[in-house]
């Protein structure tokens, strides 16, 4: 065993940080999956401010650097995780932005990096809803909508590193209207059903589900409106992929149990295929846990 294997194995933890569009998750796991610390802060991408969040969550947890095996990072764009370079992430205005080789000026351990909903996905089948689960999708309904495809066993990530960008999933409403999907641009199957298409109805997804369950007349006109679309985009991702989950995460994905039932009926209506359709049990935690995952997996493979 040479120096750095033998360096990697006496490591204990790896860390797992989701960078989100107001928020960012860091969780400390050892090689398991069992979270030793968790810290939520607002979003920086300023890359000392996140290295020094990081190292203040270990000093606050005991754990030393040397104790770190990797550090995987979760981020809200198009990611090529083989070279760690973030292809496109709007919410920052990153183009092309060499996010391993700028983190790794203030962090000397490797680093990884993947798309945020990827790792809620890794996440969820390292020590979440997925776990012995070798075919299923996680589909994220926050801000926006993504998603991520594990088939057979394996993430799928597409010749482009674009493999599960449902926003883009087109209805036809917008074939009669003309819409057209662009990048840059919220995804017509996005403009549907994220958090900020329902926030322009004049509440909070938390809000209208809460109208919803009592009974006002707009709130349950919109929210059937949601779950018929949803079951849509679900129905055609199960006909296609044939997963045996559909797993639902995301800001959105905590007003969903009023409406999980609905949602699983319309989806069975709309196609033959049977599916299990669950919400994360991992909730915000998911994609900083996947970020982790990931970390573990690419050190396994080494």
């Amino acid at each position: 065993m040479n120096d750095e294997s033998q360096q990697r194995s006496e490591a204990q933890y790896v860390i797992g940080v989701d960078i989100g569009g107001t928020k960012m998750i860091t969780v400390i796991t050892d090689r398991d999956g069992n979270v030793v610390y968790k810290q939520k802060v607002g979003t920086s991408v300023d890359f000392e401010a996140i290295s020094g969040q990081i190292k203040a969550c270990l000093q606050a947890c005991a754990v030393t650097m040397e104790q770190v095996a990797a550090i995987g990072f979760g981020v809200p764009g198009i990611t090529d995780s083989k070279e760690g370079t973030v292809i496109e992430a709007p919410a920052f205005k990153w183009d092309h932005m060499p996010f391993k080789a700028e983190i790794q000026r203030f962090l000397n351990k490797p680093i990884y990096v993947n798309n945020d909903v990827n790792c809620a996905a890794l996440g969820e089948r390292w020590v979440g809803t997925a776990k012995n689960v070798n075919d299923f999708v996680v589909i994220t309904i926050g801000t926006g909508v993504g998603s991520a495809i594990v088939a057979n066993g394996a993430l799928i990530q597409g010749s482009g590193y674009m493999a599960g960008e449902v926003a883009y999933l087109v209805m036809d409403k917008d074939v009669i209207n003309q819409n057209e999907n662009a990048f840059g641009d919220f995804g017509l199957f996005e403009k549907k059903i994220s958090g900020v298409a329902l926030s322009k109805h004049g509440y909070s997804a938390q809000e209208l589900f809460e109208l919803y369950r009592q009974g006002e007349p707009q709130a349950v006109r919109v929210v059937k409106a949601f779950v018929q679309d949803l079951s849509m985009g679900i129905a055609n991702m199960v006909s296609l992929l044939n997963p045996q989950k559909v797993i639902l995460g995301g800001g959105v994905s905590q007003s969903l149990p009023a409406v999980l039932d609905a949602i699983r009926s319309t989806v069975a209506r709309f196609t033959p295929i049977a599916t299990i359709i669950e919400l994360t049990s991992l909730g915000e935690e998911a994609g900083a846990v996947g970020a982790a995952a990931f970390a573990n997996e690419q050190l396994n493979m080494k």
